[in-house]
């Protein structure tokens, strides 16, 4: 019988030698046939719902079984360096962008081009979303997951609140307090710590034209605002954005410690009124149609002058090279990646061109799509965590926005260096 662990723990050293044993167990005995499966799914969600059915498909189909470990995506990156380390990794793993660059130098992760020149559904993958999955010039995921972000509106706390829906950034911080003093709802959600955090605060850089780190002529990347002070002004307007959600009181001010969980969470259940997410929450609307009954979708407010942006992300399902089940892990991560699986539980998120809804999720996302950055393809582990602690800098130390964006400009170049990602 297939065995399935979810783990919840926050801390990493004392369950680390139980994963080991998880992922050493499939190659003990005889004639095993286990594929360890790590997702970040949410319990319970209709997404993990659907695949948790599918994945008894997949095994009543294929003669493997599947034994499939739940983490959030902070603690499975966490877990997967780990795993690297002790050389005792799993199968297959649901990824994020940000760990392409970085498990790719650390070689875990198979290549994948053959199975999807093979791949029945490969057709139905856009250039963009393939070039998302491809690195070195070899595919190293199938897409399980494509979104773009949409700012999120709870359409009847605003209308209490006699609030217009805020096309700029201006227009947020003007509203204050206003809503959570008419509803008892915070008003604009932000994610300070976590994954989610600098994808959000990528936005915001993009919403000026800001990167953070530039392809250089003759190779390698870099980050130039501390180059260019014009660059320099316009990184310490966003923080002072961060900064000033806190002190007008339109943001919560536990903002600084919230994740995408929380934040996620809060919106569905009613305690935001409005938040920057994906269009995921869709799956909120069965386990809290109360709640997520007034949601309207529009594009993430941006300086007045500055641009229109938002964040695309392409996830892939990745093979680990080391796997011994490399035939199976494959097929499941084909499996994911699928017509039938992406439509049971992916249908407002898939990247394949025959799956979609006309709703809001798909139909009032995919109109942002125009407007999408990505991360550069480096190692972004060291980066993303420089920008995580930036706003922790701004929300819970106090420290002034230009001083912030000077540090955090230095830190990414430190970080580019150290992971080999700089100009020679």
């Amino acid at each position: 019988m297939k065995r399935r662990t979810v783990l919840k723990l926050a801390g990493g050293t004392a369950i680390a030698p139980i994963l080991l044993a998880a992922c050493g167990d499939r190659g003990a005995g005889s004639g095993t046939k286990t594929i360890e499966l790590w997702t970040a799914w949410t319990e319970g969600a209709d997404t993990a719902t659907a695949s948790q059915e599918q994945i008894k498909k997949f095994e009543e189909s294929s003669g493997f079984k599947v034994n499939q470990t739940n983490f959030t995506y902070d603690m499975l990156h966490e877990k997967l360096i780990a795993s690297a380390a002790g050389n005792n990794l799993p199968d297959v793993v649901w990824g994020l962008p940000e760990y392409v660059g970085e498990f790719q130098k650390l070689g875990i992760l198979a290549d994948l081009t053959a199975a999807w020149d093979a791949w029945a559904d490969g057709d139905k993958v856009s250039e963009a979303v393939k070039s998302a999955m491809t690195v070195d010039g070899k595919i190293i995921g199938f897409p399980y997951e494509t979104t773009a972000r949409a700012y999120l509106v709870h359409d009847d706390l605003l209308t209490q609140a006699g609030v217009a829906v805020p096309e700029t950034w201006d227009a947020v911080l003007g509203t204050g307090k206003s809503v959570e003093q008419a509803t008892g709802s915070s008003f604009y959600g932000v994610a300070g710590t976590g994954v989610r955090a600098p994808q959000e605060l990528l936005v915001y850089l993009a919403q000026y034209d800001l990167a953070v780190a530039v392809e250089q002529e003759g190779g390698g990347y870099r980050n130039t605002w501390s180059d260019d002070s014009d660059e320099l002004d316009r990184a310490a307007k966003v923080f002072d954005f961060y900064a000033s959600l806190i002190e007008t009181g339109a943001a919560s001010p536990n903002s600084a410690t919230y994740g995408w969980e929380e934040t996620d969470e809060n919106f569905a259940t009613g305690l935001n009124a409005t938040y920057v997410t994906g269009n995921w929450l869709a799956e909120r609307e069965s386990s809290n149609p109360d709640t997520m009954k007034d949601v309207s979708v529009h594009p993430i407010p941006y300086p007045a002058d500055g641009r229109p942006a938002t964040y695309i992300e392409a996830k892939p399902l990745m093979v680990m090279a080391t796997s011994k089940v490399l035939d199976g892990a494959t097929q499941l991560a084909q499996a994911f990646a699928s017509t039938e699986w992406q439509t049971a539980a992916f249908p407002d998120r898939s990247a394949l061109s025959g799956v979609s809804t006309d709703t809001k999720w798909s139909r009032d996302f995919s109109a942002l799509l125009d407007t999408g950055v990505t991360y550069p393809p480096i190692t972004l582990s060291g980066v993303t965590q420089n920008m995580i602690d930036a706003l922790a800098m701004v929300l819970q130390e106090g420290k002034s926005s230009r001083e912030t964006a000077t540090w955090l400009s230095q830190e990414i170049n430190a970080s580019l260096e150290r992971s080999g990602d700089a100009p020679a």
